[in-house]
């Protein structure tokens, strides 16, 4: 990148300004830091408060203003809980100071209802999440015709549409993810195994009404429930075995049948 694009962007200009305020409020700070220190070395009275941890927060909440021009609410809160807290050291005998937990906690909701707003920013923010939803929302519908089936999400969805005549079964792993598993076109041939393992996560299940469900699954804080419409017991065409197995925690699987 040439030194002219550098110096024709607006918004690395305003960064670099907000950067050298930082440094500059920093190196201040440093240096009036040693002169006092060197003050109480020398014999003169100086406040033990002045280093104490709180003093930290009041300074970083002093460089993060003039980093970024008093546009953040950041600087604000970092000063008021050294404040609070450099309080308790100066007025130990206050009574007030006692409630300086609450105090911050009403003061910090008061800042994130009534801070400014910025447009830029939201709508930053805004397009970030609308990307991230479609990701994970708009998830293709797989088709396959493999005997064996595997899905392994995580924070993310699989929708697959098995048209096997001789399905088997397979794998499902799930993490903070989802997986639906269409099986109305498929056909078993005696008995297939699914397995099936997932921590805060979901599988869907359509299968044909006359599939018998045998279930092996370890649940941990999940279910298993089978929405499809009973059947008689005894009924002949009800040959087709799928073999639940695996763990699940925090999670469930929808059985249903179109």
């Amino acid at each position: 990148m040439s030194e002219e694009q550098f110096k024709n962007d607006p918004g690395f200009n305003d960064w670099q300004k907000g950067q050298a305020r930082g440094r500059v409020m920093a190196g201040v700070l440093v240096i009036l830091a040693g002169a006092i220190y060197m003050y109480k070395l020398l014999g003169y009275f100086i406040p033990e408060w002045l280093f104490t941890w709180p003093m930290i927060l009041i300074g970083a909440g002093f460089i993060a203003a003039c980093k970024h021009g008093l546009k953040h609410p950041q600087w604000i809160i970092l000063i008021l809980i050294g404040s609070v807290f450099l309080a308790a050291h100066i007025f130990p005998e206050v009574t007030w100071v006692h409630y300086k937990i609450p105090i911050i906690l009403f003061a910090v909701g008061l800042i994130l209802i009534f801070k400014p707003k910025n447009r830029h920013h939201e709508y930053s923010r805004f397009d970030r999440h609308k990307h991230r939803h479609n990701h994970f929302s708009k998830n293709a519908v797989e088709s396959t015709t493999d005997e064996y089936i595997f899905a392994n999400n995580v924070f993310a969805g699989t929708d697959k549409v098995v048209f096997s005549k001789d399905f088997k079964g397979g794998e499902i792993k799930n993490t903070f993810g989802g997986c639906k598993i269409n099986l109305m076109q498929a056909e078993i041939v005696t008995e297939a195994r699914l397995t099936i393992k997932q921590q805060f996560g979901g599988v869907k299940l359509v299968i044909p009404i006359n599939w018998v469900i045998k279930s092996d699954v370890d649940c941990v804080f999940a279910g298993i429930e089978d929405r499809r419409p009973l059947m008689n017991i005894n009924d002949a065409s009800q040959t087709k075995t799928l073999i639940l197995s695996g763990h699940i925690f925090m999670s469930g699987i929808e059985i249903v049948s179109y």
